[in-house]
């Protein structure tokens, strides 16, 4: 009966520290239950892209790489490369590049964050007039875990030179993280 006595005192102290929630600085870390980003955040993401005229008659397919930090948990800031290899109408391939900067409203429906964002930039490349481009951007994102994102977006920027009448349509579908 005497061991008994002993080991009952240490079995409910043992379980006492197995139902106590943890605590600390490392409580939580990397990740938390609240899919998505936090102010701080900093954002990376790989896209496949496209971009076709208003008229959708010359259209290129490329890859955008973005790197973005997120100001508060809703307003992101990013930068945004992309290079995209085309056909024209007369049948001639061309390189060109596209880099815009952007800022953007992120509404958190957990694991479903809508976006809108301005994109300001400019667009050049071999056989391609060299211009700014300023437009908007609608996209949505689908946390797959607390950091991993699958999204979707599409925009329409227009040459600054020629505002309102010769507008391009980009778009991507890629995968991101936040760290």
């Amino acid at each position: 009966m005497k061991p008994l006595r002993l080991l009952l005192p240490m079995l409910v102290l043992s379980a006492g520290a197995f139902a106590a929630p943890p605590t600390g600085p490392d409580v939580g870390a990397p990740y938390t239950p609240d899919p998505g980003p936090h102010a701080g955040n900093w954002e990376g993401a790989l896209t496949g892209s496209g971009l076709s005229t208003h008229e959708f008659d010359n259209n290129g397919f490329g890859m955008t790489g973005s790197l973005g930090y997120y100001y508060t948990k809703n307003i992101l800031f990013t930068m945004k490369q992309g290079l995209q290899l085309s056909d024209t109408q007369n049948s001639n391939t061309r390189l060109g590049g596209r880099t815009v900067v952007q800022g953007a409203y992120q509404w958190d429906l957990a694991r479903f964050q809508p976006y809108l964002g301005l994109n300001v930039g400019g667009v050049y490349g071999a056989d391609i007039d060299d211009d700014a481009v300023v437009g908007p951007e609608v996209g949505l994102k689908y946390f797959v875990n607390e950091s991993t994102f699958l999204f979707g977006n599409v925009g329409y920027e227009m040459r600054v030179g020629h505002c309102c009448t010769d507008g391009v349509v980009p778009y991507s579908v890629g995968v991101g993280f936040d760290f």
